[in-house]
């Protein structure tokens, strides 16, 4: 079953440039060696939005979603993943679409 994992984001203020940088070269280069991730594709705001986020990144899921996502919240528990302090969780946003 493929799946999109949509991740509507916004850095702390002034912390754009960190959080991208960080973003592009330890974020999605982790999340792809989960199993059943795929690709990744980022994209910048240019009108509207969900809770007005500047960033969406959409991850394509091979596989049960729920399985990918706990092996995500695992290596975040566990600290396999890296997490910036740029990043404002707060005003961060996952959902998971399947393709029709």
């Amino acid at each position: 079953m493929t799946a999109r994992l949509m991740v509507f984001a916004t850095p702390y203020e002034g912390m754009d440039e960190e959080y991208n940088r960080w973003y592009t070269d330890v974020h999605i280069p982790e999340m792809l060696t989960i199993p059943g991730v795929v690709s990744c594709e980022r994209h910048k705001l240019a009108r509207g939005g969900p809770d007005e986020a500047r960033y969406l990144s959409v991850f394509v899921l091979d596989g049960e979603p729920s399985t990918v996502l706990a092996e995500l919240g695992a290596r975040a528990a566990d600290g396999r993943m890296t997490v910036s302090s740029a990043a404002d969780s707060a005003r961060t946003r996952l959902t998971v679409w399947h393709s029709l």
